[in-house]
């Protein structure tokens, strides 16, 4: 039996997919099988979270003023954004770059870099921690089944910051919606446990999660802002479960049977893009037709297209 490399590195986006439906978890990040087509908000949030990072690094680390802080932001938002096609219609249709921005000016409108109640936390070498970024051992006691090294666990946070006196994790996010329940959608995010194991295992006791969200809609730009906190228990209960989480990923990957979901997953947020080779009785054909392979990696945030191997007649 041919397997594929197990995971040598696991982060929060590839622990949902296995939690969501194995099968799919190992069509796109075992056996790397991407759309061909890019995705509008992966790549608009990508290109939102650099400028702020370098707003953030150009006036409190760099201690330049506010609108020239503002303005290497706006570049970089323009770079990153890049001659990416929006598409002209669906949820992502706000995000062009135009709109992108003009979200841009609003936050800063909204939340000022010198009076912005979240503040970056510093460095003992002074440097403020804007993105958070961390790949750390998930337990000695698990380990890789084919190089026996302990697997990895990685993410990335937009800042660890005060607020209101509590020494934070805090994140943005870009959304088409600031509904009732909005904030109650972060309550039990495992992104943000894992954000907050991190910090601990570095020293760093945090107590709550601040998020920020810009919703960027069609005639207009709304923000809101949510609290949410990570006891020790919660992220004790977030460590046993991912820990759980990838041992069972180890027993699918040892047998080459990953269990099907059947269930709200393969039809929820526009469905699983999988849904038809999961269909077909032989599903490589429409694995190889549908999609291209590309090897993300957590650590670096970077992606790789997988060159097929040419063979000489």
């Amino acid at each position: 039996m041919t397997r594929p490399p197990f995971p040598l590195v696991w982060n929060d986006s590839l622990r949902a997919a296995f939690v969501s439906c194995p099968r799919a978890a190992k069509w796109e990040f075992f056996d790397h099988y991407k759309s061909k087509y890019p995705n509008i908000h992966l790549h608009a949030g990508k290109a939102w979270a650099s400028a702020l990072e370098t707003a953030r690094l150009a006036f409190y680390g760099d201690k330049l003023d506010a609108t020239t802080a503002q303005a290497l932001g706006l570049q970089t938002l323009i770079r990153e954004y890049g001659d990416f096609v929006c598409p002209e219609r669906g949820s992502g249709a706000n995000k062009s770059l135009d709109r992108m921005i003009e979200a841009f000016s609003y936050y800063f409108t909204a939340f000022p870099l010198a009076t912005d109640p979240v503040q970056p936390h510093y460095r003992s070498d002074g440097r403020p921690m804007v993105e958070f970024n961390f790949a750390l051992p998930i337990s000695p006691d698990l380990l890789h089944p084919e190089t026996g090294d302990p697997i990895l666990y990685a993410g990335r946070a937009d800042m660890v910051a005060t607020y209101a006196g509590s020494l934070s994790i805090y994140d943005d996010k870009t959304t088409s919606s600031l509904g009732p329940t909005w904030a109650n959608q972060w309550n039990r995010r495992s992104q943000f446990s894992a954000y907050s194991w991190a910090a601990r295992e570095y020293g760093l006791q945090v107590s709550q999660i601040v998020v920020r969200g810009i919703a960027i809609l069609k005639t207009t730009i709304n923000h809101a802002q949510a609290i949410t906190v990570r006891t020790p228990h919660h992220v004790e209960e977030w460590h046993t479960q991912v820990i759980r989480d990838i041992r069972r990923a180890i027993e699918c990957w040892e047998s080459g049977y990953y269990d099907v979901n059947l269930s709200e997953s393969c039809s929820s947020f526009g469905g699983c893009m999988f849904q038809q080779p999961c269909m077909s009785a032989n599903p490589e054909p429409w694995l190889e037709g549908q999609f291209e392979k590309r090897i993300w990696d957590p650590v670096t945030r970077t992606e790789t297209p997988v060159i097929p191997i040419q063979l000489e007649n």
